[in-house]
């Protein structure tokens, strides 16, 4: 029997087998899902903040006007321990809030000038607030700051930011109103003592429209007391609101004659001056320096007082008192007058009358004609005073050329005047009661009285004697009156009394006066604020110091 072999053929199947499905599309399942899972989770980003209070992983959700954006994810502590890293992510369809310059701030319970706020995360905890910013770059992911309280401005609301500067007392604290003519137009964002310059920086932010009132030749001045201006016209009483009055504000205008300019730019940096009155002396930046030695006491003057000329402002004091080491060295400084510096300022004149006027050659050249400044007050509650210059006639003619330049200035002479001179007219006339012989006058008088009794006694007698009987009748009667007359002349007479108060009274008032006027040499406001109380001198034990 013969047998055959076969061999078999192998044929490739190319089709996948049936069973390969499910794990395929088991695959692909578990890839979307993955996908699914980090492509819906948002936008990541992170938070730099000074600690975590009430902020939990998972819990802390992201808010945007009250509408959940992003949660947080994880909350730990910075490489070098020193910050709070707060990681969170914002959901895929709030993606454009998030910006470059986009502010994140906790939203918690307080108690503020505007009021209570964050009441709802007593229970719900706190939150998250997100205020979208203004960038339109591609989002960089660099760490946000996360604040403890919310921006006084919200980024998406267009304006212009200044910086301000001050070296007066006082701070204007954060949130304080930034007005125009009473009007807010915005607020102060920022209030922080710079060590290095010792100066006050502010940042302030004022809204749209209002940011074009801000131009290049505006000024900024504090606002926030109770303002009380006397004149000649009278009182005025400002007073500003509760809200200024309480915590303070910055209000800013044009000086009076000052042009617009041109507009401000973002971040520019003004000075931020006291008040507005001294906005108007800012603009006078050419001016010329004049050294005057006053004889009188310089209390009550001070830098920034005006020098006037019947009234006319024509300049500022700037410096009291003004001592250069050349001065110290050719006198002592109790063995010389007080030297002060003021400035003329032409452009003062400029805004009353059209043509230029060289104000400072004027002054000058006018001294030997009897111009002279003085101290007068211009403030008798608060005892301020001014420079005054004025034409006296007994001085024409007696100005010295030589003193028309000294320590390297321009001179002006000086006289006194005013509250000082009229002391010292009363003090030479209590002087001069002081030097009456008062008492000579009294034992003088006493004699005259007694030798007038003497005589009317001796009148006595003749009018009683049988002689003046047989006198002719006219001669009795004239005998009679000068009888009466010298009885009112006597010791315990009217007359006699009425006199002796008299004098009296002459010696008590030169007594009163005579503090009154060392109070007055002291504190020259002292008739409308009392005076401070000098101690007696307690005596010492012999050998003591």
């Amino acid at each position: 029997m013969v047998t055959t072999s076969k061999l078999a053929k192998i044929i490739k199947i190319r089709a996948i087998s049936a069973i390969w499905i499910i794990p395929i599309v088991t695959a692909v399942v578990g890839l979307w899902i993955i996908y699914s899972h980090y492509a819906d989770r948002g936008t990541p980003f992170t938070l730099l903040a000074k600690d975590a209070s009430g902020i939990v992983a998972g819990k802390t959700v992201i808010k945007n006007r009250s509408v959940d954006v992003g949660i947080v994810d994880e909350v730990t502590l910075s490489d070098d321990y020193n910050q709070v890293v707060v990681k969170g992510r914002i959901y895929n369809d709030m993606k454009p809030l998030l910006k470059n310059d986009s502010i994140f701030w906790v939203v918690k319970p307080e108690i503020g000038r505007d009021g209570v706020t964050g009441l709802n995360t007593i229970l719900s905890g706190v939150y998250i607030e997100l205020a979208s910013g203004n960038d339109t770059h591609s989002f960089k992911n660099n760490p946000f700051i996360l604040s403890d309280a919310p921006p006084l401005s919200d980024p998406s609301i267009k304006g212009i930011r200044l910086n301000l500067e001050s070296d007066q007392n006082g701070v204007i604290p954060r949130g304080a109103s930034v007005m125009f003519h009473g009007y807010r137009v915005g607020n102060v964002e920022t209030s922080q003592f710079d060590v290095a310059s010792r100066k006050m920086k502010y940042q302030i932010f004022i809204t749209q429209p209002y940011d074009a009132l801000v131009t290049q030749n505006v000024r900024f001045w504090k606002e926030g007391g109770i303002n009380l201006t006397l004149s000649s016209l009278g009182a005025s009483l400002n007073v500003p609101s509760l809200d200024v009055l309480l915590s303070g504000g910055i209000s800013f205008d044009l000086p009076d004659g000052s042009k617009l300019g041109a507009p401000a730019e973002q971040y520019s940096v003004y000075k931020l001056y006291e008040n507005k009155k001294s906005i108007q002396d800012s603009q006078y930046t050419e001016y010329k320096e004049f050294l005057i030695m006053l004889s009188d006491s310089i209390s009550g003057l001070s830098e920034g007082a005006p020098v006037e000329y019947h009234g006319i402002r024509l300049g500022t004091v700037s410096k009291v008192p003004f001592y250069t080491p050349e001065m110290l060295e050719q006198s002592s400084i109790l063995n010389q007058k007080v030297p002060v510096l003021i400035r003329i300022e032409p452009d003062r004149l400029s805004e009353l009358v059209d043509q230029k006027i060289d104000i400072a050659t004027l002054i000058m050249d006018e001294q030997k004609n009897g111009l002279r400044a003085s101290l007068k007050t211009s403030n008798m509650f608060t005892g301020a005073l001014y420079i005054d210059l004025d034409f006296y006639s007994d001085l024409k003619n007696k100005y010295d050329v030589k003193k028309s330049k000294q320590f390297g200035y321009d001179t002006i002479d000086t006289t006194s005047t005013g509250i000082a001179q009229i002391q010292a007219k009363i003090m030479q006339l209590l002087d001069n009661f002081n030097n009456l012989p008062l008492n000579n006058t009294m034992s003088q008088f006493n004699k005259s009285l007694a030798s007038s009794e003497r005589l009317m006694n001796s009148i006595n007698q003749i009018m009683a004697s049988k002689e003046m009987q047989n006198m002719p009748k006219d001669l009795q009667k004239a005998m009679h009156s000068l009888n009466e007359t010298m009885k009112g002349l006597q010791p315990g007479s009217d007359l006699n009394n009425q006199m002796k108060e008299s004098l009296q009274k002459v010696q008590q008032m030169m007594d009163e006066l005579t503090p009154l006027l060392n109070t007055l040499n002291d504190k020259s406001n002292a008739l409308i604020f009392s005076a401070p109380n000098k101690k007696d001198q307690e005596p010492k034990a012999k050998g003591t110091k």
